[in-house]
């Protein structure tokens, strides 16, 4: 029979082992660009984890103790709710749907790690490991040619859409993996049978995780990686980090190394320095406050165009795009949030890595992969990544704030608070559930421009008028059913979502056919500032202005077009500049 203390310690794993499966299981979806199930389950995990804090409430005899780094959670909440109401302009349901999500289980892990001990940090690099080698086996299949890469232009993706996320994801395992390896594994690999298949197996991760970093060619990943490695021998190898360090340094490696790297993908680095000028910029612009959640994309869209009057004929035109992501945290934060959301982020993240790796947490490595790569990518957009900040930073906190004797009247005051947090995720999930029906079925006929499906868009706009792709679709419907009013409504509400110049094209078109010159024009001017390497705002332009009969300035621009050196040569592209050439011989 087994006494009081032995059943406490089987719930406190099994509290632990449902905690630590429900924030690594949106890892092992199938995570998609847009609206998708993986969505819906992310918040029922969340629920989930407001039934455990109830559990644990009603269970254990102590609660834990308020720690400054709670008050500062808390008011990170409560400013992104008020930008939310009072500054954001955009549709931003979902954005901050994830918030609401977030903030409701980051109370549930401090009321469930407390009661779990140990047991939550044992078991939680254990959780993230195995969801490694999960994703490991995918990939090697995606390599082999067994299962489908989830991207037409890459071979391996694991259970992600790019190889980009999926390839900071390894990378967090391989440092937790190695990081537990290097204080405990030899340790481990000699105490028995079970203890030695576990500490090989961990091993096993550690070796498979190269392979498959390779074959991503994730320079994000890579740096990451050479920082956890660096931190984790500092301690003890000092000398050796430093050795290595003076060698590569005399040696000429590390610039050998970032030359290659650059010039490997040039193109995406140039890419990516254009991207943190201009969100630089964006943030300055309203850096306190920010543009409102959900606003980067027109921010970004706005400060690239005037980067590009300010600097004509700028050779990063080529490389410029419109980014559905911040490809930086800290700037993504602050120009949707401003220094009201960036310092409190800044500081959650540092302080809990900082309290991790003096408690000597294994997982603390991957906390730093994941903080080092969010620099450089956009993992922090995913629901994957969101929920594995939010534990590594509550249980920061609970190991430092503790706990104290539980009262009544802190049960009394926690259990409504849980409860009602988790009312609101599961009816979040049941909305996501909603929109993810109406995108599924939006999916399914946007192929097909009939005026016949107008209506249906119409049902569906409520839900879906934060996706671009619905309003372009419900935009070009519109046109071409001679609604060029309605078509322009709609396409100016996918200029808040989106910083794509197609849609100023679209409603250039709809001007020009509406007889209004002057807004044509202007339309179709800023659909080539914002993206001065793409030629065909500018061939409409010269359209306009030759169909009203200005033919001089139809001929400055046909000269504008023959110049253009195009990113990609097509036939498209040719056959632009044969007419412009035409044009300008008559």
């Amino acid at each position: 029979m087994m006494n009081k203390e032995q059943y406490t310690y089987i719930i406190r794993y099994g509290v632990a082992a449902i905690a630590v499966a429900a924030l690594c299981a949106p890892v092992v979806w199938r995570t998609e660009a847009m609206l998708s199930v993986s969505d819906v389950w992310g918040y029922r995990a969340v629920a989930a984890l407001a039934v455990l804090a109830l559990t644990t409430v009603c269970l254990g005899r102590r609660s834990p103790r308020l720690h400054w780094a709670d008050g500062v959670a808390l008011f990170w909440w409560v400013c992104v709710s008020l930008n939310y109401v009072f500054v954001s302009s955009c549709p931003a349901v979902e954005a901050y749907g994830k918030t609401m999500a977030l903030g409701v289980a980051y109370v549930c892990l401090r009321l469930v790690i407390p009661y779990c001990g140990r047991a939550f940090t044992r078991l939680w690099w254990v959780g993230l490991c195995a969801a490694g080698g999960y994703e490991l086996w995918t990939g090697f299949m995606q390599l082999m040619g067994r299962e489908a890469s989830r991207h037409h232009l890459f071979d391996v993706t694991g259970t992600f859409f790019n190889p980009g996320p999926y390839a900071i994801f390894v990378a967090v395992v391989w440092a937790v993996s190695v990081a537990w390896w290097y204080r405990h594994g030899e340790d481990c690999a000699r105490r028995g049978r079970w203890s030695g298949v576990g500490a090989w197996s961990v091993a096993a991760v550690a070796v498979f995780c190269f392979p498959v970093l390779v074959a991503t060619w994730s320079r994000a990943a890579w740096v990451a990686v050479a920082v956890a490695a660096a931190c984790l021998l500092w301690k003890k190898h000092r000398r050796w980090v430093l050795g290595g360090m003076g060698v590569a340094a005399c040696a000429g490696v590390a610039a050998c190394a970032g030359v290659a790297a650059y010039f490997l993908k040039q193109g995406s680095a140039d890419g990516r320095l254009l991207m943190t000028m201009v969100a630089g910029q964006a943030w300055a612009g309203e850096w306190l406050c920010g543009h409102g959640l959900g606003g980067y994309a027109q921010a970004y869209g706005a400060v690239q165009e005037a980067f590009f009057a300010a600097h004509p004929g700028s050779p990063l035109s080529v490389v410029a795009g419109s980014p559905e992501y911040a490809f930086n945290g800290v700037l993504g934060v602050g120009v949707e949030q401003g220094v009201l959301g960036a310092v409190p982020a800044l500081v959650l993240g540092l302080w809990s890595l900082a309290v991790l790796c003096k408690r000597g947490e294994v997982s603390a490595y991957g906390w730093l992969v994941l903080l080092v790569s969010s620099l450089f990518s956009y993992p922090f957009a995913l629901w994957p990544f969101l929920s594995l900040a939010v534990a590594w930073v509550s249980l920061a906190v609970s190991l430092e704030a503790g706990t104290a004797e539980v009262r009544w009247w802190k049960r009394t005051a926690v259990w409504p608070v849980v409860a009602v947090g988790g009312w609101c995720v599961w009816n979040l999930s049941a909305d996501t559930a909603r929109r993810v029906e109406a995108y599924g079925e939006f999916r399914r006929v946007r192929g097909i421009q009939d005026v016949a499906f107008l209506e249906d868009y119409r049902k569906k706009y409520e839900d879906l008028k934060a996706y671009p792709d619905f309003l372009f679709t419900f935009g070009t419907a519109l046109r071409e059913a001679g609604r060029y009013n309605e078509s322009n409504a709609m396409l100016r509400q996918g200029t808040k979502v989106s910083c794509d110049p197609v849609f100023y094209t679209l409603m250039g078109n709809n001007y020009r056919d509406l007889g209004a010159v002057a807004e044509a024009e202007s339309a179709y001017r800023k659909a080539f500032g914002m993206l001065p390497g793409r030629m065909y705002p500018l061939y409409r332009l010269m359209k306009l202005y030759e169909a009203d009969g200005q033919m001089q300035k139809a001929e400055e621009v046909a000269r504008k077009i023959i110049a253009f050196r195009p990113k990609v040569d097509s036939p498209a592209v040719r056959e632009m500049k044969n007419e412009a050439k035409k044009l300008t011989k008559r």
